[in-house]
């Protein structure tokens, strides 16, 4: 079951401003394993942030956490 949960979640502000072309693009497999979520669907320059594993639908309820526009 956790698997099926979204562990990793890019907070790169850049990234959370920009939709994906293909729909299914932001959800892929982190490379320390489990789903990760992008919300411009980037393939690199991702800022990653360790959700403790949410559901897709618990997404809309994420709260964000506080990232500067200019750090990594």
């Amino acid at each position: 079951m956790e698997r099926s949960l979204i562990q990793w979640i890019c907070v790169r502000p850049e990234h959370r401003k920009k939709r994906p072309v293909d729909p299914s693009s932001p959800f892929n497999v982190h490379e320390e394993g489990g789903w990760s979520y992008c919300p411009a669907g980037e393939l690199e320059g991702h800022r990653w942030y360790r959700t403790g594993g949410v559901t897709r639908e618990a997404l809309a309820r994420f709260v964000w956490p506080d990232e500067p526009e200019d750090g990594d």
